[in-house]
């Protein structure tokens, strides 16, 4: 069982019948069976070195096979309704190989590897099996998700916690009875706390659900009374915790949880030995919680001018003196961290990412320029030298969200955001003694990248599940650019390792564009991208962004998309973090679990016709009438279902229009709520009478119309024009038998 047996074959079958893209995605994305460990041994090596050469290739292939069940999961979205007698299958995520010729099997045994490397994916692998279970199976309850506890074994812990977090993110969890809930978290198991409350958050997501907020302050130590007892809570269920805040008041403004996540944020190290690891994560995490409960609201929250949202996030993204800590905090910090010292200025590595998306996410599509000219770029090699490379990719995605309607899909507006002070010293080798003094090739060129990279990705977000031509074109135009970088002396100007972080940016961009379109360009990429094993700069957050936007292009086994509205982009901006692990094990700057929450982005959006007399699934053409705008009127076009759909809030009108159907047709103002039902199943369409379906009849050279009885020569012409009117439905035909055929 590779995971992957719930695709809908006849769905699949229908749209990609050309070629084998299905079979080679299914291919590249089966982490259950043993990897071939080709290599030769050389007369010089001994048997003993030999398996361990073998093994170290073994250990460079894990980390990719380690990286493949989140994109797995994508591929697989809702597509099974489990059987309630039954627990769910989990496929084996396989960490050994077979040397050819004889199939002997290769394990790590004999090298040194990482302890528990395994651990989070094993909880992607656990995700990745719930996410089939369709949001509309019945049976999910208490009964059935107990039945699935795991029995014993190290490795089923994890995936039970995954599974606990699938069940969560397609609205299951809201069947688990309470009292399971608490024997859930009573255990302390971290991988599980953090499944079950990031599921139950986004299963309440935007209610401000009271017993949820319960369940949450338990732990997230600053909503829990002075008095209160102090908990031994892990950092990782923390950070979960915050976010999971975000999530259940997400577009409330609420003014107390907006206050918790804005001093969280700032939560300086200490006392003594708490909160002195992985501080980044907690501080994004806060950001991104804090972005959601305000989103969208940057220009009419009021009520909340007291507070100074938008000074504080500014003051945490660009630094400055300490402020003095106030309330509970000044009491509890009085004892400083034992492990870091951090002087009298605010530390901008840790807050300053969550501070950049934060604002980005409290001013999403408001146009507020000045907030925008926050996230310009500095055009002095001087002020570039304060700002870390990362930052400006951070901040050229905030100003995206904030500039939301000024972005266009050209590479113009992608180099616009390059500041032209630095634009002559990028990507070109010196010539000796040509540079002035005070010019840093390296710092020039990190930034250069970085920028681009955070452009395109506030591009691939605008045009999120559009399958935008020109979006594409310049996407794509980036990424093989950058591509052909990594290979050549003049990615040392700004360091591959930067070049990675950026070709891995690109590529989600690119994929969120043709999210559900199973284009072949992006997957030819995406295969090369897989084929690299062993490279010092390809880590396992390379192969887990690859395997991401392999997932995306058919996501949900091709009938999903992604949405662009205010609660999907804030999903895609937590999903697609631009910063991704190192190791498997790495959560330092953003917790791992959170890579899921593209499924809150997704939405069906595939127009399915299946013919009504023989139930079997058809092509047919169909005609989408947009919405006037500023920038087109009266604009239509045809497609052939089974297609994707643009998002329904740009359409007036949708109707199959095809000389082989009867018309159906979808009107905003009529029976638009029919279409939006109708996307999670499939349209009734009536084939008219004389005509075969595109399948059997592809260029209509079959149908009655096509047919002439000139060259039969045992018939007569006798044919009544009656019959014209039983067998045929085309108007032309009928008329012409009306006026000139009737007696």
């Amino acid at each position: 069982d590779d995971g992957m047996d719930s695709l809908d074959r006849e769905i699949l079958k229908l749209r990609f019948n050309k070629d084998q893209r299905v079979s080679e995605v299914r291919r590249l994305l089966q982490s259950s069976q043993p990897v071939t460990i080709a290599i030769t041994q050389r007369p010089e090596v001994s048997d003993h070195e030999f398996i361990e050469e073998q093994e170290k290739h073994l250990y460079t292939i894990c980390t990719r096979t380690m990286a493949l069940p989140v994109g797995r999961g994508m591929l697989t979205l809702h597509t099974a309704c489990p059987v309630p007698s039954e627990p769910l299958s989990i496929p084996r995520l396989c960490l050994s190989g077979r040397a050819p010729p004889r199939g002997t099997t290769v394990d790590l045994t004999h090298i040194e590897v990482v302890p528990n490397m395994n651990l989070w994916p094993l909880f992607h692998n656990g995700v990745a099996a719930g996410l089939r279970i369709a949001p509309s199976a019945t049976n999910i309850d208490t009964a059935w998700i107990t039945f699935n506890k795991p029995k014993a074994g190290p490795e089923a812990l994890p995936e039970h916690a995954g599974f606990l977090m699938a069940l969560g993110l397609n609205g299951h969890l809201n069947n688990l009875a309470q009292l399971n809930t608490c024997d859930y978290l009573a255990r302390c198991h971290e991988m599980t706390s953090i499944g079950i409350l990031l599921g139950i958050s986004a299963t309440k997501r935007g209610t401000m659900d009271l017993a949820t907020t319960k369940m949450l302050s338990l732990h997230v130590e600053s909503l829990l009374p002075p008095t209160s007892v102090e908990l031994d809570i892990a950092q990782n269920v923390q950070v979960a915790a915050l976010l999971s805040i975000g999530l259940v008041y997400q577009g409330t403004a609420h003014r107390h949880m907006t206050e918790i996540l804005l001093s969280e944020m700032g939560r300086p190290p200490g006392p003594e030995m708490e909160n002195s690891v992985d501080r980044e994560s907690y501080a994004l995490a806060a950001g991104l919680g804090l972005g959601m409960v305000v989103l969208g609201r940057g220009g009419d929250i009021s009520s909340l001018g007291d507070i100074g949202i938008a000074d504080t996030l500014h003051y945490y993204m660009v630094g400055g003196h300490k402020r003095p800590l106030t309330g509970s905090q000044k009491e509890k910090y009085k004892s400083p961290s034992y492990q870091i010292r951090e002087g009298d200025c605010v530390n901008i590595a840790v807050t300053s990412p969550g501070a950049t998306l934060a604002l980005g996410m409290m001013y999403f599509n408001t146009g507020n320029r000045a907030v925008a000219n926050w996230m310009n770029a500095p055009d002095t090699q001087y002020m570039l030298d304060f700002v870390c490379p990362d930052a400006l990719l951070l901040r050229m995605v905030a100003r995206g969200l904030v500039m939301w309607q000024e972005i266009q899909p050209t590479t113009t507006w992608v180099e616009s955001h390059v500041p032209s002070t630095i634009r002559p010293y990028c990507l070109v080798k010196p010539h000796p003694g040509s540079l002035p003094d005070n010019v840093d090739l390296e710092t020039m060129n990190q930034a250069y990248c970085n920028i681009l990279a955070g452009a395109c990705m506030a591009m691939g977000l605008r045009f999120a599940g559009s399958c935008n031509n020109e979006a594409f074109t310049t996407l794509l135009h980036y990424c093989k650019m950058v591509t052909s970088l990594s290979s050549k002396s003049i990615a040392e100007l700004a360091g591959k390792s930067t070049i990675e972080a950026c070709l891995n940016v690109i590529i989600i961009s690119l994929a969120m564009v043709m999210a559900g379109s199973g284009d072949l360009e992006v997957m030819r990429v995406c295969r090369y991208l897989h084929s690299r094993v062993g490279q010092p700069t390809v880590t396992y957050g390379s192969h887990l962004a690859t395997h991401m936007a392999l997932g995306l292009l058919f996501l949900g086994g091709g009938r999903y998309t992604l949405s662009t509205s205010p609660p999907a982009i804030a999903a895609l901006l937590t999903a697609f973090f631009p910063k991704f692990p190192t190791h498997s094990n790495d959560n330092r700057y953003h917790l791992q679990a959170l890579r899921h929450l593209y499924v809150l982005a997704a939405e069906s959006r595939l127009l399915l016709p299946r013919d009504i007399d023989t139930g079997s699934l058809c092509y047919a053409h169909i005609t989408i009438v947009y919405l006037d705008s500023s920038h087109y009127q009266s604009q239509e076009f045809t497609l052939k279902a089974p297609c994707i759909l643009p998002e329904l809030k740009y359409l007036k009108e949708v109707r199959v229009q095809d000389d082989r159907y009867w018309r159906v047709t979808f009107r905003r103002e009529k029976n638009w709520n029919q279409l939006q039902s109708t996307l999670t199943g499939c349209v009734g369409v009536k084939q008219r009478a004389g005509c075969l379906s595109y399948i059997e009849d592809p260029y209509g050279f079959r149908s009655l119309l096509a047919q002439t009885l000139t060259t039969d020569k045992a018939v007569a012409w006798t044919v009544p024009a009656d019959s014209i009117f039983s067998f045929s439905s085309d108007p032309s035909t009928v008329n012409f038998a009306h006026y000139f055929l009737e007696q």
